[in-house]
């Protein structure tokens, strides 16, 4: 079991580093953050770090047992020029680098890293598993690159794990936040035909199989970060409308018009994918929130 008590999270300012951050605090753990921005996390000390500029500050290193590597910049914000595909790129290829040269040059005692990554790795289809061959997409392609370099980290003999993170659904932050955004408006929105399967993992549930896949020694390789049960588009929207006092009005949305405002970033929407979660199941991870609708219900 876990011997962990100082953990690097890379990216802990973000929505789901916060969130772990909290757990691991929680379960009498320190925690060290690596942020551009200097940002307090509370409850965990904050180290500065520039993947354009190339500098890390080194004490981050001190103590730590396990890092775990959520460093990038938002996918789905801004338009893909080729600018933002770079500054994407370099946000998680560079960084993951700069993470590695630093443990690679420095004495330490890490023994476990976990790193992110996300479905957007797989081409559509239904049963992808973790032996499912990445796409030919943008998206794919920097998945593919970014989860080689995580792999340097087990070539140095340091247990490593990739996590394939799937939509992650939280109604105060992620992709659920946004959507009820809509709602407020009374308008309850499809995306396309609806009928594209979507993978989705609650925030409790990614964290917490973090926490196992960090907390288990034995453990290693690439896990998709989902539900078992994952919904077609229009059964979410569904879902989420039954769970209000005003379940609003559906709306569709159409395809040409998802793609004349987001461009090449539609696939993220529109991406027909079944992932599944056979093999988180199979390392023995109980799940909180196994089907969508019990995000909704109050304990």
């Amino acid at each position: 079991m876990n011997s962990c008590k100082r953990i690097l999270i890379a990216g802990g300012s973000g929505f789901i580093g916060k969130q772990l951050t909290q757990l691991f605090i929680q379960n009498g753990m320190e925690v060290h953050i690596l942020s551009r921005t200097k940002k307090a996390v509370s409850g965990a000390q904050t180290f500065y770090w520039s993947t354009e500029s190339n500098l890390i500050d080194d004490a981050c290193l001190e103590g730590v047992d396990a890092i775990i590597n959520l460093a990038g910049d938002g996918i789905v914000d801004r338009p893909w020029s080729d600018k933002r595909k770079t500054e994407i790129y370099n946000s998680r290829i560079n960084a993951t680098k700069l993470l590695f040269d630093l443990v690679y040059k420095h004495k330490n005692q890490v023994s476990a890293y976990i790193g992110a990554s996300v479905i957007g790795v797989y081409p559509e289809g239904i049963n992808l598993t973790e032996n499912t061959l990445p796409a030919d997409t943008f998206l794919a392609k920097l998945c593919h690159q970014w989860e080689l370099e995580h792999l340097m980290f087990e070539q140095r003999g340091i247990r490593t794990c990739i996590v394939r993170i799937g939509l992650v659904m939280n109604p105060q932050g992620g992709m659920l936040k946004e959507i009820l955004k809509s709602f407020r408006f009374f308008i309850a929105p499809v995306f396309g035909n609806g009928n594209q399967w979507q993978s989705w993992i609650s925030i409790n549930d990614l964290c917490g199989l973090f926490f196992y896949l960090l907390s288990n020694n034995q453990l290693n390789g690439i896990y998709n970060g989902v539900a078992p049960c994952p919904l077609m588009a229009k059964d979410m929207i569904q879902q989420i409308r039954n769970s209000r006092k005003m379940p609003g009005v559906l709306v569709h949305i159409p395809s040409s018009v998802l793609k004349l405002m987001m461009g090449e970033r539609v696939e993220m929407l529109l991406a027909n994918q079944k992932v599944m979660s056979d093999k988180v199941e199979a390392i023995g991870y109980n799940y909180i929130h196994r089907d969508f609708s019990s995000i909704f219900k109050k304990k």
